[in-house]
């Protein structure tokens, strides 16, 4: 856009500096009057000049307008084009951040069963210590024999013994 302004503004410039001549042109020929005869015969030079430079600058403003008007388009059409680029960008981070997303879920869905799976076995193989330290005629095996009898092993009534008092590391 800046340089639309100074283009405008040398455009400007030149179109003053025109005008100016012109009008010294016009005043010079008012001080020096040409014969009658001449005037109405063939139109002078300066005369040529200076209409076609009325017509030129006439023209002139259309066409800075249109190339304005032309800048103008060509701005907003990259100021679309970035703002469509960022909103692509914007789209695709997303689906890459779903998309990581999915695999840690994934992931999660794999490892979970496998992290259960130590932590049962690991639970078991505590339940299957503590009961062989149980001593036999202890009132704690009594106990835990009343206890154990309504569940389908010594080992997961142990288990959940041993959770119930927080004796899993």
């Amino acid at each position: 856009m800046e340089s639309i302004d100074r283009l405008l503004a040398e455009l400007r410039a030149e179109y003053q500096e025109s005008q100016k001549k012109s009008a010294e042109l016009k005043s010079q020929r008012i001080v020096q009057p040409e014969p009658l005869w001449q005037a109405n015969a063939v139109p002078s030079n300066q005369a040529i000049e200076t209409s076609g430079e009325n017509l030129h600058f006439g023209g002139f403003d259309q066409d800075l307008a249109q190339v304005k008007a032309e800048y103008e388009k060509q701005d907003q059409a990259q100021e679309i084009a970035k703002q469509e680029q960022l909103l692509a960008e914007d789209e695709a981070q997303n689906k890459a951040q779903e998309i990581v997303k999915q695999e840690q879920q994934q992931v999660e869905t794999i490892v979970q069963p496998q992290v259960s799976v130590k932590t049962h076995r690991e639970k078991v193989r505590q339940a299957q210590v503590w009961l062989k330290n149980l001593s036999k005629d202890s009132d704690e095996r009594f106990w835990f024999d009343q206890f154990a009898f309504k569940y389908s092993s010594r080992i997961d009534a142990a288990i959940d013994y041993l959770q119930a008092v927080n004796e899993f590391d």
